[in-house]
């Protein structure tokens, strides 16, 4: 018969929830098989697993810690790593339960009962629209289990657990019936499954003692997701931001944001630190309202419907590449391609390219702007989610980026590569930008969905790599200047002469000038004659014309190159990335040329 067990201190629950853990890593591919509520994306077990990840370590960082202390650091690492609905709700349980044990040095079973009825509450109160039948039902019912027992006179914190523990398996079978999507599709709530993995491996070591071994793959495996399931109907992109201050208004916080359209609202934290998620399709709305009520130490924006996406991808290769790359819209949504945003800056205001701030709303600021704007390559963490995102899903990642001679980006997603799944993730250096880049980009999206492997991929853009030439029109050198792209006597020389100069990339990925255009009148048709000068008359050729605030002018380019050469497959006009305009100002054109040689379908 096993020993009992009168109380809980430090050094054991660190141990038990260590076990956890380690269980939940090992059913994380099971989690996300029967995830679909609230949004059947297939990743509620892989948010727990970086959520409870960053507990883990929260916990191996410093032993000896006293039982506040590990709660307390527990709670916040929870928070920091929190990711998707059921990772915010299980850091505000965890929240409950320091702030509820705050006095204790060793948890009894009465008071194991108490802070576990604390947490549940805690994770009831970050649910703006709270759900029956999902993770906080199941938390709930375990927790007053454990509540009836104790009152009932059961010391044995062994025993408390087991019958504790009996309850939460019936709690989780009955979100079946709880919720229609749940029934509909046969299974149990995904969140609350989670939960129940992490209370067997903590019973599974109380019963043997044995601490089962960790695993990263649960970090970085790939899943190759079958199940068909329906896109996101309400809104667009889950988004998330931790904000931190000295006394949040979580309570103006929560009022701010239900009052938005947006569904899946989650609030998790305390004065101190707080994690919101929310599905929207204005994620710049969240971002502004939670600016005012602390200061954003995270954020992003995932696209949901793109995630769903991943589901039917043509082909076993991701194409990724940045917000520098100018690319049409649709053709974005055709071929399925990532493009992670480059960070823009107004004085210590940031935002993320082309998602939470529009290029017509970058150049109404800019106009008012006391600073000159600064654009930041991307963190890590959002390359890292991206390749974690597309790799779970069975895919290899070719990510093609701007020019290592302009930004840290390319450092930045090869860095991450290397420590996410060096094997399946590649990093491209397009040595080009803007259009060049935007129709590298779109040259690997067909090669990929044609059946190109990713290695044939790369080898051919290395090849070709050449052919992707983007030629800009600079009317007002001084904004390069300002942006540390342009060197001051280059600006000085072209207003004395009051010449245009004409950027392209050099083979090495810098930019240069190539040419010049006199005058400040016909510069859109000199440019044309120009562009039309450096294309073959007998090659088809792929065009992407960009333009900072300039859209009449980019439309008459356009049409004086198809008058001029004909044999197009395609000229599409974009809105150049804001953080092209940072650097190049408003009224700049871009232009990017390719010969057009479509990639051959490939077969198994």
């Amino acid at each position: 018969m096993s020993r009992a067990i009168s109380h809980v201190d430090a050094a054991r629950l660190e141990q038990a929830l260590l076990a956890g853990i380690a269980n939940v890593f090992r059913h994380r591919d099971q989690i996300n098989a029967i995830n679909v509520f609230p949004v059947a994306d297939s990743d509620t077990g892989t948010n727990l697993v970086f959520t409870l990840a960053s507990v883990r370590k929260a916990i191996e960082s410093q032993p000896g810690r006293s039982l506040p202390e590990l709660l307390h650091c527990i709670a916040d690492a929870a928070l920091d790593g929190a990711r998707g609905n059921s990772g915010a709700i299980m850091a505000q349980y965890f929240q409950g339960v320091s702030e509820s044990s705050a006095g204790y040095q060793v948890l009894d079973s009465r008071r194991l009962a108490t802070v576990s009825a604390a947490g549940a509450r805690s994770a009831w109160s970050a649910m703006s629209e709270p759900v029956p039948g999902t993770l906080p039902t199941v938390l709930e019912d375990f927790a007053d289990e454990l509540g009836r027992l104790a009152t009932d006179g059961v010391d044995d914190v062994r025993e408390l657990f087991r019958r504790g523990l009996e309850r939460a398996r019936q709690s989780l079978a009955g979100t079946t019936e709880q919720l229609a999507a749940l029934r509909d599709a046969g299974v149990v709530d995904a969140g609350a499954q989670g939960f129940v993995d992490l209370l067997e491996g903590i019973w599974q070591y109380m019963r043997s003692g044995r601490m089962p071994k960790f695993s990263t793959e649960a970090l970085f495996s790939r899943t190759a997701n079958t199940a068909e399931q329906p896109a996101p109907e309400a809104h667009r992109f889950c988004t998330e931001c931790l904000i931190a201050g000295e006394r949040l208004d979580i309570a103006a916080l929560r009022q701010q944001l239900e009052a938005l359209d947006a569904s899946s609202l989650v609030v998790a934290g305390s004065e101190r630190r707080a994690r919101v998620h929310i599905h929207t399709d204005s994620p710049g709305e969240v971002f502004q309202i939670c600016g005012n009520i602390g200061e954003i130490q995270q954020q992003k924006a995932d696209d949901m419907t793109r995630q769903h996406g991943l589901m039917n991808h043509p082909g076993s290769v991701a194409i990724v590449t940045d917000s520098a790359a100018d690319l049409p819209a649709e053709e974005i949504e055709r071929l399925g391609i990532h493009v992670v945003p480059v960070r823009l800056n107004f004085g210590e205001e940031e935002f993320l390219d082309k998602l939470t701030m529009t290029p017509a709303e970058f150049y109404a600021r800019l106009s008012d702007a006391a600073e000159h704007p600064q654009t930041s390559q991307p963190p890590p963490a959002d390359f890292r989610r991206q390749f974690e995102l597309l790799t779970s899903h069975g895919l290899e990642v070719l990510a093609i980026q701007l020019s290592g001679r302009l930004s840290g980006t390319l450092q930045a997603a090869v860095q991450t590569a290397e420590r996410v799944d060096a094997e399946n993730i590649e990093v491209f250096d397009s040595r080009n930008a803007a259009c060049g880049q935007g129709l590298m980009v779109l040259w690997a999206a067909e090669a990929a969905a044609r059946g190109w492997e990713r290695v044939a991929i790369r080898a051919r853009l290395a090849e070709t790599r050449q052919q992707f030439r983007t030629f800009a029109l600079a009317r007002d050198l001084s904004w390069g200047v300002r942006g540390g792209r342009i060197k001051p006597w280059m600006e000085k020389l072209a207003r004395r002469l009051r010449l245009n100069p004409i950027l392209t990339a050099s083979p090495e990925g810098e930019l240069v000038a190539r040419g010049a255009i006199a005058g400040r009148s016909r510069t859109v048709e000199k440019f044309s004659r120009y562009l039309l000068r450096r294309m073959d008359g007998e090659r088809t050729y792929r065009i992407i014309i960009s333009h900072t605030d300039a859209e009449a002018d980019a439309r008459r380019l356009r049409e004086l190159i198809l008058a001029g050469h004909p044999q197009v497959d395609a000229c599409w006009v974009v809105e150049a990335s804001p953080a092209v305009g940072a650097h190049a100002g408003p009224g700049t054109l871009l232009a990017g040329l390719h010969v057009w040689n479509p990639p051959e379908r490939r077969h198994d």
